[in-house]
């Protein structure tokens, strides 16, 4: 069992670093992609009260965009699978050598991605360091999601383009149930079902608490609740959020001086988004998504080697030709006088 893991886990290695529809064309878009939309947030950049929204949709491209790139290795996975299918089916090794050994290879490739990528992200947006390591893990759970998933579709259908399409379903589902676009309080039954059984939801609330904290965004202060505080509007006061804004006036609002008051206020539109520190959960129920996806996968790869032909019935035509040839002229040989 090691050693049939060892030599696929060696050929996979070989087909990571050669192949581009694995990993080397996300390793040059999701750069080029995550850096485009800080381009287009630029103003997000300065932590003032009017740019902390903004900041908050760039934060949703970049967990939105790069994960869809994914459904690039589903082209080759369903080639590959079938070759696969064939090889455990002749003893080379065994349906699990297989599945251990892509995940081994998927979690050192897909962490390089999220570190090339979330560098690109910190640096044109402006986003606090100290943080940097746990966004970096948070981000690679996500991919890891999508990554386990286009391997399920590439073995539950042959066809690449109705995986491709069933990729992208799930996708535009994510997108759509992680918070931002409406609170999933507001969905009914048993549609809400998505919004806590999809990753994005929880991929959303763990990087939005490490874009956000630490830090201090101006036009923003720190008071007494029911003390009296004075504004560009004159006396007011100071409401029981512990903060005020000197222009009280702004059509953005204000959502605090330090990064869980600005959280506590957008969780009051974005109830995905919480000021408490809730990385682990969130990474650890993205981790249990991708255990049930190799599970299921490694359920349907065994499932499919037990459905398929026997190795004789696959055999080129030609070697079919070959052998009553050979017994007529062998018949002939031995007929003929000497």
């Amino acid at each position: 069992m090691c050693g049939s893991t060892l030599v696929v886990l060696k050929r996979q290695c070989y087909l990571a670093l050669n192949d581009p529809l694995q990993y080397l064309a996300r390793f040059i878009m999701c750069p080029f992609v995550c850096s485009f939309f800080g381009l287009v947030y630029i103003a997000a950049r300065k932590n003032e009260q009017v740019q902390i929204p903004f900041r908050l949709f760039y934060l949703w491209w970049i967990l939105a965009v790069p994960p869809c790139l994914n459904i690039i290795s589903i082209i080759g996975a369903t080639t590959d699978i079938k070759l696969v299918v064939y090889e455990i089916k002749n003893g080379m090794y065994r349906s699990l050598s297989y599945v251990f050994s892509t995940s081994l290879i998927q979690i050192p490739m897909l962490l390089a991605l999220s570190i090339i990528t979330c560098f690109f992200c910190f640096l044109v947006g402006n986003w606090p360091w100290d943080n940097f390591g746990t966004f970096i893990i948070a981000y690679a759970c996500n991919l890891w999601v999508f990554e386990s998933l286009a391997q399920l579709l590439s073995i539950c259908f042959s066809n690449p383009i109705i995986g491709m399409l069933q990729f992208l379903m799930y996708w535009s589902s994510c997108i759509v149930f992680c918070g931002l676009v409406f609170k999933g309080s507001d969905v009914i039954w048993p549609f809400r079902t998505l919004y806590y059984a999809l990753p994005m939801r929880w991929t959303f609330n763990a990087l939005g608490y490490d874009v956000y904290t630490p830090g201090t965004y101006s036009g923003a202060f720190d008071c007494l609740p029911g003390a009296n505080v004075t504004t560009d509007q004159g006396i007011a006061v100071c409401p029981e959020t512990g903060f005020y804004c000197s222009d009280a006036s702004q059509s953005l609002g204000c959502y605090g001086r330090h990064g869980p008051q600005v959280l506590k206020t957008l969780h009051l539109t974005y109830e995905s988004l919480n000021d408490a520190d809730e990385r682990g959960m969130d990474m650890g129920i993205m981790l249990c998504m991708v255990l049930v996806m190799k599970i299921a996968f490694a359920f349907m790869l065994q499932r499919t080697v037990q459905t398929f032909d026997s190795p004789m019935s696959h055999a080129p035509a030609s070697a079919n030709k070959v052998a009553p040839a050979t017994a007529k002229t062998g018949a002939a040989v031995d007929s003929a006088p000497a």
